[in-house]
Protein backbone atom coordinates (compact mmCIF):
# COMPACT_ATOMS: atom_id res chain seq x y z
CA UNK A 1 0.00 0.00 0.00
CA UNK A 2 1.45 3.45 -0.82
CA UNK A 3 2.11 5.58 1.46
CA UNK A 4 2.87 9.55 1.48
CA UNK A 5 6.74 10.70 1.80
CA UNK A 6 8.36 14.11 1.52
CA UNK A 7 11.89 15.38 0.30
CA UNK A 8 13.31 18.55 0.71
CA UNK A 9 16.36 20.28 -0.42
CA UNK A 10 17.11 24.21 0.04
CA UNK A 11 13.29 25.60 -1.07
CA UNK A 12 12.90 22.82 -3.28
CA UNK A 13 10.24 20.13 -1.80
CA UNK A 14 8.67 16.82 -3.65
CA UNK A 15 5.68 14.68 -2.45
CA UNK A 16 6.54 10.82 -3.67
CA UNK A 17 4.10 7.54 -2.94
CA UNK A 18 5.85 4.96 -1.46
CA UNK A 19 5.27 1.04 -1.13
CA UNK A 20 7.28 -0.96 1.13
CA UNK A 21 7.20 -5.07 0.33
CA UNK A 22 5.57 -7.22 2.83
CA UNK A 23 7.60 -7.66 6.31
CA UNK A 24 9.67 -4.87 5.37
CA UNK A 25 12.57 -4.61 7.98
CA UNK A 26 14.48 -1.57 8.08
CA UNK A 27 17.48 -4.18 8.92
CA UNK A 28 17.13 -5.69 5.65
CA UNK A 29 18.15 -4.79 2.10
CA UNK A 30 15.69 -4.11 -0.51
CA UNK A 31 15.53 -3.53 -4.48
CA UNK A 32 14.07 -0.16 -5.44
CA UNK A 33 12.01 0.61 -8.94
CA UNK A 34 11.49 4.15 -9.44
CA UNK A 35 8.41 5.46 -11.90
CA UNK A 36 8.57 8.82 -13.31
CA UNK A 37 4.88 9.40 -14.33
CA UNK A 38 3.56 11.55 -17.41
CA UNK A 39 1.94 14.96 -17.93
CA UNK A 40 -1.24 13.96 -17.14
CA UNK A 41 -0.18 13.43 -13.80
CA UNK A 42 1.05 17.22 -13.69
CA UNK A 43 -0.28 19.32 -10.99
CA UNK A 44 -2.60 16.26 -9.50
CA UNK A 45 -0.55 15.67 -6.32
CA UNK A 46 0.44 12.82 -4.83
CA UNK A 47 -2.80 10.97 -3.96
CA UNK A 48 -3.46 10.79 -7.73
CA UNK A 49 -0.22 10.07 -8.52
CA UNK A 50 0.05 6.90 -5.96
CA UNK A 51 -4.00 5.81 -7.34
CA UNK A 52 -2.89 5.75 -10.91
CA UNK A 53 0.66 4.80 -10.81
CA UNK A 54 0.97 1.64 -13.25
CA UNK A 55 3.82 0.38 -11.02
CA UNK A 56 2.01 -1.34 -8.17
CA UNK A 57 2.59 -4.46 -5.66
CA UNK A 58 -1.20 -6.31 -7.28
CA UNK A 59 1.30 -6.44 -10.49
CA UNK A 60 4.04 -8.56 -9.53
CA UNK A 61 4.12 -11.69 -8.24
CA UNK A 62 4.17 -12.17 -4.29
CA UNK A 63 8.23 -12.68 -4.36
CA UNK A 64 8.77 -9.37 -5.55
CA UNK A 65 10.90 -7.39 -2.90
CA UNK A 66 11.14 -3.88 -4.49
CA UNK A 67 10.20 -0.68 -2.79
CA UNK A 68 8.42 0.94 -5.38
CA UNK A 69 8.98 5.17 -5.04
CA UNK A 70 6.28 7.24 -7.30
CA UNK A 71 7.30 11.44 -7.06
CA UNK A 72 4.48 13.68 -7.90
CA UNK A 73 5.67 16.52 -9.93
CA UNK A 74 4.25 19.84 -9.25
CA UNK A 75 6.16 21.54 -11.98
CA UNK A 76 5.23 21.76 -15.82
CA UNK A 77 8.25 18.86 -16.44
CA UNK A 78 10.48 16.76 -14.66
CA UNK A 79 12.80 18.86 -16.50
CA UNK A 80 12.36 22.40 -14.61
CA UNK A 81 13.82 21.00 -11.57
CA UNK A 82 16.10 17.75 -12.97
CA UNK A 83 19.10 18.45 -10.02
CA UNK A 84 16.60 18.26 -7.79
CA UNK A 85 14.97 15.43 -9.12
CA UNK A 86 18.32 13.70 -9.20
CA UNK A 87 19.16 14.68 -5.42
CA UNK A 88 16.15 13.13 -4.58
CA UNK A 89 16.96 9.43 -5.75
CA UNK A 90 19.78 9.75 -4.41
CA UNK A 91 18.24 10.39 -1.17
CA UNK A 92 16.20 7.48 -1.08
CA UNK A 93 18.94 5.22 -2.54
CA UNK A 94 20.78 5.90 0.39
CA UNK A 95 18.72 4.71 2.81
CA UNK A 96 20.53 2.06 5.07
CA UNK A 97 17.66 -0.43 3.83
CA UNK A 98 18.07 0.20 0.04
CA UNK A 99 20.21 -2.28 -1.88
CA UNK A 100 22.87 -0.05 -4.25
CA UNK A 101 23.16 -2.35 -6.87
CA UNK A 102 19.08 -3.03 -7.34
CA UNK A 103 17.96 0.71 -7.99
CA UNK A 104 15.70 0.52 -11.21
CA UNK A 105 14.02 2.83 -13.27
CA UNK A 106 10.75 3.09 -15.38
CA UNK A 107 8.52 5.90 -16.29
CA UNK A 108 6.18 7.04 -19.33
CA UNK A 109 5.72 9.41 -21.64
CA UNK A 110 6.63 12.68 -20.38
CA UNK A 111 8.53 10.32 -17.62
CA UNK A 112 10.15 8.30 -20.08
CA UNK A 113 11.90 10.90 -21.23
CA UNK A 114 12.80 11.95 -17.71
CA UNK A 115 14.06 8.37 -17.23
CA UNK A 116 16.35 8.38 -20.95
CA UNK A 117 17.77 11.87 -19.56
CA UNK A 118 18.62 9.88 -16.32
CA UNK A 119 19.92 7.12 -18.05
CA UNK A 120 22.61 9.26 -19.91
CA UNK A 121 23.23 11.81 -17.07
CA UNK A 122 23.39 9.44 -14.04
CA UNK A 123 23.79 5.54 -15.23
CA UNK A 124 26.16 5.17 -12.28
CA UNK A 125 22.46 5.36 -10.40
CA UNK A 126 20.85 2.19 -11.91
CA UNK A 127 20.81 -1.81 -12.53
CA UNK A 128 18.22 -1.95 -15.50
CA UNK A 129 15.65 -0.05 -16.48
CA UNK A 130 11.81 -0.23 -18.51
CA UNK A 131 10.92 3.11 -20.49
CA UNK A 132 7.68 3.81 -21.88
CA UNK A 133 7.25 5.78 -25.25
CA UNK A 134 9.97 8.12 -24.21
CA UNK A 135 12.47 9.65 -26.07
CA UNK A 136 15.85 11.06 -25.53
CA UNK A 137 19.73 12.34 -26.54
CA UNK A 138 20.36 9.69 -28.82
CA UNK A 139 23.74 11.26 -29.47
CA UNK A 140 24.51 10.41 -26.15
CA UNK A 141 23.32 6.94 -26.29
CA UNK A 142 26.66 5.52 -25.76
CA UNK A 143 26.39 6.80 -21.85
CA UNK A 144 23.71 4.21 -21.28
CA UNK A 145 26.00 1.46 -19.42
CA UNK A 146 23.19 -0.63 -17.88
CA UNK A 147 20.61 -2.89 -19.55
CA UNK A 148 17.19 -1.15 -21.17
CA UNK A 149 14.33 -1.96 -22.43
CA UNK A 150 12.24 0.43 -24.24
CA UNK A 151 8.06 -0.06 -25.15
CA UNK A 152 6.68 2.11 -27.36
CA UNK A 153 3.09 1.46 -29.17
CA UNK A 154 2.90 1.24 -32.99
CA UNK A 155 -0.11 3.38 -33.42
CA UNK A 156 1.50 6.36 -30.95
CA UNK A 157 0.93 9.64 -32.39
CA UNK A 158 1.74 11.69 -29.30
CA UNK A 159 5.26 10.20 -29.24
CA UNK A 160 6.36 8.51 -32.17
CA UNK A 161 7.62 5.07 -32.18
CA UNK A 162 11.14 6.24 -33.84
CA UNK A 163 12.12 7.85 -30.96
CA UNK A 164 12.22 4.81 -28.44
CA UNK A 165 13.82 3.08 -31.64
CA UNK A 166 16.45 5.68 -32.37
CA UNK A 167 17.56 5.61 -28.92
CA UNK A 168 17.77 1.55 -28.81
CA UNK A 169 19.92 1.72 -32.02
CA UNK A 170 22.45 4.41 -30.66
CA UNK A 171 23.09 2.48 -27.26
CA UNK A 172 23.57 -0.57 -29.00
CA UNK A 173 26.08 0.86 -31.43
CA UNK A 174 28.05 1.63 -28.97
CA UNK A 175 28.44 -1.67 -27.50
CA UNK A 176 24.93 -1.41 -24.87
CA UNK A 177 21.97 -3.53 -24.09
CA UNK A 178 18.67 -1.93 -25.13
CA UNK A 179 15.80 -4.43 -26.07
CA UNK A 180 13.19 -2.60 -28.35
CA UNK A 181 9.68 -3.73 -27.64
CA UNK A 182 6.78 -2.63 -30.02
CA UNK A 183 2.76 -3.23 -29.35
CA UNK A 184 1.26 -3.55 -32.64
CA UNK A 185 -2.49 -2.43 -31.83
CA UNK A 186 -1.58 -0.30 -28.92
CA UNK A 187 -1.44 3.56 -29.16
CA UNK A 188 0.31 6.19 -26.76
CA UNK A 189 -0.62 3.71 -23.54
CA UNK A 190 2.69 1.47 -23.82
CA UNK A 191 2.45 1.21 -19.84
CA UNK A 192 -0.28 -0.83 -19.09
CA UNK A 193 0.61 -3.90 -21.23
CA UNK A 194 4.34 -3.39 -19.82
CA UNK A 195 3.30 -2.88 -16.14
CA UNK A 196 0.75 -5.33 -16.08
CA UNK A 197 2.93 -8.04 -16.86
CA UNK A 198 4.88 -9.43 -13.89
CA UNK A 199 7.76 -10.32 -16.45
CA UNK A 200 8.84 -6.84 -16.78
CA UNK A 201 9.53 -7.03 -12.81
CA UNK A 202 10.99 -10.41 -13.32
CA UNK A 203 13.45 -9.12 -16.23
CA UNK A 204 14.37 -6.06 -14.05
CA UNK A 205 15.40 -7.80 -11.34
CA UNK A 206 17.67 -10.62 -12.97
CA UNK A 207 20.05 -7.16 -13.54
CA UNK A 208 22.04 -6.02 -10.84
CA UNK A 209 25.23 -3.40 -10.41
CA UNK A 210 28.84 -5.24 -10.29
Amino acid sequence: MFVTENFKINDYSLDFAIDYPKEFSEKGKYPVIFYFHGIGGVYQGVDYIAAGCPVRRERMTEDMPFIIVAPACMDYTWFENFSNVVAFIKDVISREYVDEKRVYLSGSSMGGYTSWMLSVMHPELFAAAAICCGGGMYWAGHRVTFPVRAYHGMLDTAVLPRESEIMVEKINAAGGRAELILYEHADHDAWTPTFTNPETYEWLLSHKKD
